[in-house]
């Protein structure tokens, strides 16, 4: 496309995108004078510093700096894609065409080069899978595999719940004729080519499949799951897509397509870890949920939720394994610049089981008692521990928790300030809980900052009163 189309096209899908309306759709606005205000999804914003301005069809952030422009930055900023997506982003949802003007080289497209393209044989890889649920007779062990999990008919099509049958060459046989090659279909993980022999596979068989929707509400990525009847050992009950020009897992999360919707009302993110754990959840009523694939919840993923949400409450097992997390957890905590809470399951239940059980009602009333990261910190490292008597072994615990805070990352830039506050909260509710004085447990993080792991520490005597301020 020549420079004079691109910028006539970019001129037309500009006038026709007012920027109130955009980034309104996505936030809270409230009018200032002129202008309108809102939180800046980029930083902990506790007074309202993002400006948009209507006349100039600009938004701003004035505490990050560097983050502002027009209805084009907005959206590679909030969406993380690059200009040419963000035209046609604007242009669909301003109803201009631009197919006959938007076109990628000769050369690059329909290839494995050509995002579009890929993006494009997901969609249809998505839909044969689905179609396959809902209507093939070699898909009945999937229905009945999620019947058993009590998954209705609504969350099946709400979540485009698919199933790929037990054969090693099905997605490639279906994909002749459609113009997808084998390269673009291997360069979205659902093919794969065997070193022995040189030929092509279907990289899924014998699962239940669950599409990965990014943020744009474009397929991206599957996880299936492997039926009883079709298991070996070779591959695990759950696998997802590997690494691609599409999808990252690390962030990623499944389910934010669906989320998305109500995180404006409800500010908060419930993080879960599994495809049917989403789907009952939001299958009762609670619809702000999304799960993460296959790793622990990361900054990546925070960075991602914090476009959604002010706050992300992670759901961990009850067992030993989700409790030995907690180191992970608070280090995010304090890094993240973001409100994170702990919701702990009774031993023995994941959140599909325990809404099937107990209902929604009880799962909310464990949502409104969920702890900050700090407190669920606090209650593992000190379980079982006399805090005014056993000194000793309140001592090692305090040592665990200021050891964890050191090596938390530290915020750089504008962020400075909100960490350092941050920091200043959980010293102080350290000192109240431990009874001691929040100068000496500064010095101890000092120490553990700079590597003196060693340095003294004498045995303290209880304070008389520690700082009021912190994090209630």
């Amino acid at each position: 496309m020549s420079l004079g189309i691109l910028d006539d096209t970019k001129e037309r899908v500009r006038q026709a995108t007012d920027i109130v309306d955009l980034i309104g759709g996505q936030r809270e606005l409230r009018r200032q004078g002129r202008i309108f205000v809102t939180h800046c999804p980029w930083h902990n914003d506790n007074r309202p510093s993002l400006q948009v301005n209507p006349e100039r069809q600009s938004w701003k952030c004035w505490v990050c700096g560097n983050k502002g422009g027009d209805v084009f930055n907005w959206v590679m900023e909030n969406e993380g894609v690059g200009f040419r997506e963000a035209l046609e982003m604007l242009a669909e949802r301003a109803g201009i065409p631009l197919q006959s003007e938007v076109r990628s080289t000769p050369a690059e497209s329909g290839t494995a080069g050509d995002k579009r393209a890929l993006y494009r044989a997901m969609a249809w890889v998505e839909q044969q899978l689905h179609r396959c649920l809902l209507e093939a007779p070699e898909a009945e062990p999937g229905r009945r595999y999620l019947a058993a999990r009590n998954i209705s008919d609504e969350s099946i099509h709400k979540y485009r719940v698919g199933f790929w049958p037990n054969e090693w060459n099905w997605i490639l046989e279906r994909s002749h004729g459609t113009g997808f090659t084998p390269q673009v279909l291997e360069a979205i993980d659902v093919i794969g080519k065997s070193d022995k022999t040189g030929k092509w596979y279907d990289r899924f068989k014998g699962r239940v499949m669950f599409p990965i929707r990014d943020a744009q509400d474009r397929p991206i990525a599957l996880g299936g799951r492997v039926l009883p009847e079709f298991a070996d050992d070779r591959s695990g009950k759950y696998i997802n897509s590997r690494e691609t020009r599409l999808f990252s897992k690390s962030e990623q999360v499944y389910g934010l397509d669906i989320a998305r919707a109500v995180l404006s009302k409800t500010k908060n993110v419930i993080v879960v870890e599994g495809y049917t754990d989403v789907i009952m959840v939001n299958q009762f009523g609670i619809e702000n949920v999304v799960a993460v694939l296959g790793t622990a919840l990361t900054a990546q993923h925070i960075r991602l939720l914090r476009r959604f949400a002010e706050s992300i409450t992670l759901v961990l097992d009850g067992d030993e394994a989700g409790q030995r997390r907690t180191n992970e957890i608070l280090k995010l905590f304090i890094a993240a610049q973001m409100d994170l809470r702990i919701l702990t399951l009774p031993e023995g239940l994941d959140p599909c089981d325990f809404v099937w059980q107990r209902g929604a009602d009880a799962f909310r009333g464990l949502w409104d008692q969920a702890v900050d990261a700090l407190e669920h910190k606090v209650q593992i490292a000190t379980r079982g521990i006399d805090l005014a008597n056993e000194t000793h072994r309140a001592n090692r615990a305090l040592e665990e928790i200021l050891g964890t805070l050191a090596e938390a990352p530290r915020a750089i830039g504008a962020m400075q300030d909100t960490s350092r506050l941050r920091e200043q909260q959980i010293l102080a509710r350290l000192a109240r809980e431990f009874r001691l004085p929040e100068g000496e447990l500064r010095t101890r993080l000092g120490q553990l900052r700079g590597g003196n792991k060693n340095a003294p520490r004498r045995e303290p005597e209880p304070a008389t009163a520690a700082s009021p301020q912190g994090i209630e």
